[in-house]
This record gives structure tokens, C-alpha cells and sequence, in this order.
């Protein structure tokens, strides 16, 4: 196992002290359970994540988790999974381990991990699926968008075959390009796609994120919906 080098606690968060810090940074020592934000600590479960969840069952992971409205739908939907979520804001970090000790939840961890570190902690083929909700859509800026070639290149590495990733945004363009980038990749293959999955038939299993429940709320605007399957 990696060794694991002590810290001071504001050392995890940032390069130099500050005089004033989120209150909510502090706040995170109350979910030791949930909450892993020890970047050395992350990385020595790298190949054994099943370990630290004490069971076999497939793993998912999320990226941008925000205050864990779909990790806990999908944990409790899905018990006989395991579901990895990833964010960065520590209020929210801290709601979403707050919500799941209510519902007393056994398969989910929330991490303090940007996306592009995920090899640094997931091995090869250690995950079942991918989870992205209404990504920034970069308007003018496309380049800095999450869903590139880069990122199926990290999950040839770190994906089974066979696993997904899901891909959910209220932006038309955005889901028109991810469709279109499909087609230049050798190992994937889109298997489901929907430019209005409130009126489809993955409607009933959809687990709703706190974003797309206020969208639905105050907008009349089709969501859009795409399932990528790994197919070698």
C-alpha cells in the first residue's frame, strides 16, 4: 500500500495557507465515512476500491456530483452497487454526506477530486460506468468541454467493456456534438440517445439531479439524454 504522508489539513485543499477558509472545508471532518478528500489516500485504493467498499459489486462513478440528489437516488435505487461521486465545492460536499448518514447509505463515497486525476486513483477496468449531468456546455470555449476524446481515452483505460457512460444536458448543441464525436470512436458506440428523456421510456428509471429538478420546475425545456456503451 501507498505510505501516506501526514498533512496539515488545509494542505489538501490548497497549495498556501489562507487567512480565511470556507467554513464548510472544517465541516467535512464530520462525514469521515462519506467524505475522502486525502488525495494519498484516494490513490492507495487504486485497484481495490471493492475493498473499501466491502463487497464485489460494480462501481459507478460521477463527475460533478453537486449536493448528491442523484448519487443518493442511485444508491438507493440500486443497492447492489457501488457509486463513487466526485466534487469540488465543500458545502456541497458536506450536504451530500449529511443527506446520505440520513438515509443511512452503505455504497456510495464522495470524493474531492478534480476529473482529470481519476487515473491517479481508478485502475484498469475497475469501474461499470460513468456518470456526467449537464456539464459546463462552454459556449464559444468548446475545447475546455469534459466530454472530448481525452476523456474516452481515460475510460478505455479504466472502464469495463461493456460499461457505459451517461450523458445528460439541457443543451441541444452539446448533445448534437457528443453524437457526432461518437462516430470517430473506435471502442464505443452509442446504444441509446433521446433529445427529450422526460417523454421517453428511460423516463420512469430516470433519477433526477437537483439542476434538472428546478430546469423542470421553471422551464419547459427538453432534456437530452445519451448512453455510450464500451464495446472493446
Amino acid at each position: 500500500m501507498k505510505e501516506i504522508k501526514e498533512k496539515e489539513y488545509w494542505e489538501h485543499f490548497f497549495e498556501k495557507p489562507k487567512k480565511h477558509y470556507n467554513p464548510y472545508m472544517e465541516r467535512l471532518k464530520e462525514f469521515p465515512e462519506y467524505i475522502m478528500y486525502d488525495s494519498d489516500l484516494m490513490d492507495s485504493y487504486k485497484n481495490r476500491w471493492n475493498e473499501f467498499f466491502g463487497n464485489d459489486n460494480p462501481i459507478y462513478i460521477e463527475i460533478g456530483s453537486g449536493s448528491g440528489n442523484f448519487a443518493i437516488g442511485m444508491c438507493q435505487k440500486y443497492p447492489e452497487r457501488n457509486h463513487m461521486a466526485m466534487e469540488l465545492r465543500f458545502k456541497r460536499l458536506h450536504s451530500s454526506a449529511r443527506k446520505s448518514k440520513n438515509f443511512n447509505l452503505k455504497n456510495v463515497v464522495f470524493l474531492r477530486r478534480f476529473g482529470e486525476q481519476i487515473l491517479d486513483f481508478i485502475g484498469e477496468g475497475e469501474i461499470q460506468g460513468m456518470y456526467i449531468n449537464f456539464p459546463d456546455p462552454w459556449e464559444g470555449n468548446e475545447k475546455n468541454r469534459i466530454i472530448q476524446k481525452p476523456l474516452f481515452e481515460t475510460l478505455d483505460k479504466v472502464m469495463k467493456v461493456g460499461g457505459k457512460l451517461f450523458f445528460k444536458t439541457d443543451h441541444d448543441q452539446y448533445y448534437l456534438d457528443v453524437l457526432e464525436l461518437s462516430k470517430e470512436l473506435e471502442n464505443y458506440k452509442v446504444v441509446y440517445h433521446t433529445n427529450d428523456l422526460h417523454k421517453s421510456e428511460k423516463a420512469v428509471d430516470n433519477v433526477l439531479t437537483e439542476f434538472e429538478q428546478l430546469f423542470l420546475n421553471k422551464f419547459n425545456k427538453n432534456i437530452n439524454y445519451i448512453e455510450i456503451e464500451k464495446i472493446k
